[in-house]
């Protein structure tokens, strides 16, 4: 499950990107490390105002919580979902099925592990360009959006990298882009966009293990960084 993505775009590229502005354009900051744990913002465009890109606490809280963020999330990890958890959850089934989103990113972050090292990869678009990920959300009644990540099991570039577990997000092409932030949307339909595999060309590489450093950011810490012996895709 995914814990940390990025963001490194230009505000600009991304409203070129999406067609669409942001709502609060001198909130947005590029980051090349967003760490879902330490209850940080991320880009998102929401059913309730697809025309626009919002911010949402990623983490998502049930409807009219009122208490800590980090008190609910020690009490169940909500930065991801899979299919089957939305499905039968009452914290996720709602919002799956009326309150679904398109997080931004530029890219997120896979493991690998060999003789007892853990390696970073980089996982990001062909074509070197923001791209979005299945996401789900609420709106506190403070006017705040929190979200999680929709999970599914790994497959195309992630299934060759990833060994310690076998979940990834799932990106979401333009084609489908309505559809899924459509709250009318049946079930059968977006279950059908869910299910169909490695919309988005991928590619991965990894990276310096600085990156398990927290607090460490730097110029180029997402650049490839090659080592004996583990897999280049």
């Amino acid at each position: 499950m995914s814990k940390k993505v990025s963001n490194s775009a230009k505000r600009e590229e991304i409203e070129q990107e999406f067609g669409c502005t942001y709502l609060y354009p001198n909130l947005y900051t590029p980051e090349s490390i967003i760490d879902g744990t330490e209850e940080s913002t991320i880009s998102v465009i929401t059913s309730e105002n697809p025309d626009f890109i919002s911010f949402a606490i990623w983490g998502m809280l049930p409807d009219q919580y009122e208490d800590e963020w980090r008190d609910f999330q020690n009490a169940l990890d909500t930065l991801n979902a899979t299919k089957e958890m939305v499905e039968s959850s009452p914290v996720f089934g709602p919002a799956f099925l009326n309150r679904r989103c398109l997080i931004i990113v530029t890219g997120y972050f896979v493991y690998h592990l060999k003789n007892g090292v853990l390696y970073p990869y980089y996982v990001r678009s062909k074509s070197l360009k923001p791209f979005c990920l299945a996401g789900i959300y609420n709106t506190l009644e403070d006017g705040f959006i929190t979200c999680s990540l929709l999970n599914t099991k790994v497959s195309g570039v992630i299934e060759k990298i990833q060994n310690i577990e076998d979940m990834m997000p799932i990106p979401i092409d333009f084609s489908f882009y309505a559809d899924w932030l459509n709250p009318s949307s049946s079930l059968e339909t977006i279950n059908r966009i869910l299910d169909v595999p490695n919309q988005i060309p991928l590619t991965a590489h990894p990276i310096a293990k600085e990156f398990f450093k927290n607090g460490i950011t730097y110029d180029g810490m997402l650049q490839p960084v090659y080592y004996k012996d583990i897999p280049k895709v």
